[in-house]
């Protein structure tokens, strides 16, 4: 049963030192209402009283009342005291209802479910007519817990809460302990029911009961969402237009995809590398605020991932349905900003924009005329060929916004060394994986600024990129260089070998320096995280940038030094690249 509480305990007042001030101000027409009451009482007492001087007259050896007149006297008087008392007393009674009747139908005409709950979790019998509909019960009697649909494995730890927040010497502030209650009820039909917490305190101080609020912010939510999609869709628009050439790129590896993954012969022994598409396909999408297409490619890549298939029947079960889920999504959007990227070139002025897919037809063309090198190489590096810090646009943007999102602070990429320029296309596969350097690095390298600022660094992370020409480092001449550096956590080779010691026991890491022994985080499916998150932690990543770097013929180490910081040092021919047109040429005439 709850417990009975006066009119005078109804008092919100979290702040203490208000609540003195709240409990002295109250309503005149309250105050009217309660000085009626002890005029209705003390008019009963002095008739009361009248009556027992008039019986208890022989009492005290006085003569009784005989005289008639005097007894109409005290009857009449009587009669009417008791008359005016009850038309009084029933006009408050009046009143008091009408002014009851007029707060229930203000309450539920404000459509929020009110609710009363005591330390036990009982609810009381007071509570609006609007729970019904918005708690899907009628909560009266019923503990808080079931009201709320708790699940039973958390029921233990809402009612230890409940039971701290009545504790009278506790620490935490009623709002600090509330935070730890359902914020929403999981109403069956989709609603969005927000709820809300207010303490009811006693005269004492001491917490009585808590008041619980239920609004429906359905259409609220609704209209939060519209806007906010509209905004991402701005966001998208506008960074289509600012890294077009990246975009079109990244429509283009979506369609390659789906095209390498439909042909004859593929099974589950390509699972991982379909995998390692997928990962990195996930990434770039995301850096153009594509969320849908992004879920799509997070959803494929646990259905390609999950280890009950065993057999190519159900894995290419599964991959049918990931190459129609993300096909849907590639045509959502192409349908999305199809006015907006062009298709071809146009004419703005007196500038023309030719795709890079005709420049580099062209040199393939030339290549296969047997036009001198020289030439080739003259026409691509004054035309195609771009400084390499600009190949990082994507890469720095990317970086802030998950900088943001996990709450660190990044400073502005450093870059040091030269700037050379590179053809894209050749690296454009590499650079398209970089993406995974730059989420390993805000996700595992930078600390938080409180753990930065106890290691006595500077709050926000610093990353510095360096590129090189080392003249005559490689085999057939010079080699690009570019070494991306945090100053973070490091890599703990500890950790590396407790990893491998569970998934190779009996590998030769075990004969490996420090140096050699972090080089596993580019093997496949090698992480040292516990967790997997939408960001990190699959072991997927690192080891689809280093073959692409081979892909290159090059070179990609990881050097790292505990809680001081992590290098990348990759390094790539830094030459024509005839070979890949060539080969470019022939695998489009095949196809």
């Amino acid at each position: 049963m709850t417990e009975d509480i006066s009119a005078d305990d109804f008092i919100q007042t979290p702040p203490a030192a208000t609540r003195g001030a709240r409990n002295d101000a109250v309503l005149t027409e309250a105050v009217r209402h309660v000085d009626v009451i002890h005029t209705s009482l003390a008019g009963m007492a002095a008739i009361v009283l009248m009556l027992l001087a008039a019986v208890s007259l022989p009492v005290f050896d006085r003569p009784p009342v005989t005289q008639l007149w005097a007894f109409w006297v005290m009857t009449m008087a009587s009669f009417a005291g008791i008359t005016g008392l009850y038309i009084v007393n029933l006009r408050v009674h009046k009143h008091m209802t009408d002014q009851a009747r007029m707060t229930e139908v203000l309450v539920n005409s404000l459509g929020q479910g009110f609710l009363f709950f005591t330390k036990s979790g009982e609810v009381g019998p007071i509570y609006s007519q609007a729970c019904l509909d918005l708690l899907e019960t009628t909560p009266s009697g019923k503990n808080i817990l079931d009201v709320l649909r708790t699940p039973e494995e958390e029921k233990a730890g809402f009612q230890e809460w409940i039971n701290v927040l009545f504790e009278p010497d506790q620490a935490l502030s009623f709002d600090d302990v509330i935070r730890f209650f359902p914020d929403y009820f999981p109403h069956t039909h989709g609603r969005r029911v927000a709820l809300v917490y207010n303490p009811i305190y006693g005269k004492n101080d001491e917490l009585v009961q808590v008041v619980m609020i239920a609004t429906d912010q359905t259409e609220e939510y609704a209209a939060r969402e519209a806007a906010k999609r509209q905004q991402n869709f701005a966001e998208m628009i506008c960074r289509i237009f600012k890294d077009r050439n990246q975009f079109q790129t990244t429509l283009i590896h979506v369609r390659e995809f789906l095209e390498s993954s439909a042909k004859q012969g593929v099974g589950l022994k390509d699972a991982a590398r379909l995998q390692r598409q997928v990962h990195t396909l996930k990434a770039t999408v995301k850096q153009f605020n594509l969320i849908d297409f992004g879920e799509v490619m997070h959803a494929a890549e646990n259905d390609l991932r999950d280890p009950t298939v065993t057999t190519d029947e159900e894995f290419l079960g599964r991959l049918s349905t990931v190459r129609q889920n993300i096909g849907d999504a590639l045509r959502r959007v192409k349908d999305e900003v199809s006015n907006l990227i062009g298709t071809e070139y146009e004419w703005r002025g007196n500038v023309r924009e030719i795709g890079e897919d005709e420049i580099y037809a062209f040199a393939n063309q030339m290549i296969e005329m047997k036009a001198d090198p020289k030439v080739v190489n003259s026409y691509l590096w004054s035309i195609a060929a771009v400084p390499i810090r600009d190949c990082f646009h994507t890469f720095e943007r990317e970086m802030r916004e998950l900088a943001s999102m996990l709450e660190k602070q990044i400073k502005p990429i450093q870059y040091e060394g030269e700037n050379p320029h590179v053809l894209t296309r050749p690296m454009q596969e590499f650079i398209f994986s970089l993406t995974h350097v730059c989420r390993n690095i805000v996700d595992h390298g930078i600390e938080s600024p409180v753990t930065r600022l106890a290691r006595s660094k500077d709050a926000a992370g610093q990353v510095t990129i360096a590129t090189h020409i080392l003249k005559g480092a490689g085999d057939k001449g010079d080699m690009l260089q570019i070494v991306i550096t945090d100053d973070g956590n490091g890599i703990d080779p500890a950790r590396v070998r407790a990893k491998l010691s569970s998934t190779d026991p009996d590998g030769p890491w075990q004969f490996e320096n420090d140096e050699e022994v972090i080089q596993h985080v580019f093997s496949w499916n090698f992480s040292t995280s516990d967790t997997v998150t939408d960001i990190s932690g699959r072991g997927i990543g690192l080891e689809a940038v280093q073959m692409e770097v081979k892909k290159l013929n090059g070179t990609m180490r990881v050097h790292a030094e505990l809680y001081k910081g992590t290098s990348f040092d990759i390094r790539i021919p830094y030459g024509v690249y005839e070979n890949f047109f060539i080969q470019d040429v022939q695998a489009s005439a095949a196809s």
